[in-house]
């Protein structure tokens, strides 16, 4: 079985270190581990990230039969983390809506990496919500935010193979933890 692993996010260099293009540095990070595993091809589409999904049908039209992994930042889950997924909604991630709609199914596994900023004593998070979501997203990783998705990024690379070896929900047993 091969894999496809798409990151979405947005093109172009104005956007390559903000927030919403998380899961495209994790994947610029373990850009030669993930050359190195044999089932899983890299798709990163060209699109803007809220019509991620017209790449991806696209890419599918000629790709048939291929297990689709999506990559995405969670401005709800803690900066450093990760959760796997499988078969749900989009939980209001644009990119992830646009992927369903034009795929017309949302049965495919999600890497959600998490962006939600940290209080000051580093425990509880707060993420953004209503106007300030577009704004927190769209913002700069700084150097210690660039350091902690560095260290996810081993994380992330296992968690792919598992997916690949031993199907989503043994990766899902052993990483969303």
């Amino acid at each position: 079985m091969v894999y496809t692993l798409v990151p979405l996010g947005n093109p172009g260099s104005h956007y390559a270190q903000t927030r919403h293009n998380a899961a495209r540095i994790v994947c610029e990070l373990l850009r030669d581990q993930l050359s190195s595993l044999e089932n899983v091809e890299l798709f990163v589409p060209t699109t803007y990230m809220n019509e991620s999904g017209r790449a991806v049908a696209e890419y599918f039209r000629y790709h048939e039969g291929r297990e689709l992994i999506v990559m995405y930042d969670d401005k709800d889950l803690p900066l450093g983390k990760m959760r796997i997924s499988h078969d749900r909604g989009d939980g209001g991630h644009n990119g992830v809506k646009s992927v369903i709609e034009s795929l017309g199914t949302r049965e495919f596994t999600r890497i959600r990496i998490g962006i939600a900023p940290e209080n000051v004593d580093g425990k509880d998070i707060k993420p953004p919500h209503g106007e300030e979501v577009q704004r927190y997203v769209m913002g700069k990783f700084s150097e210690d935010e660039v350091t902690k998705l560095r260290e996810l990024a081993p994380k992330v690379v296992g968690a792919i193979q598992m997916i690949t070896d031993k199907g989503f929900g043994k990766a899902m047993e052993v990483y969303n933890v």
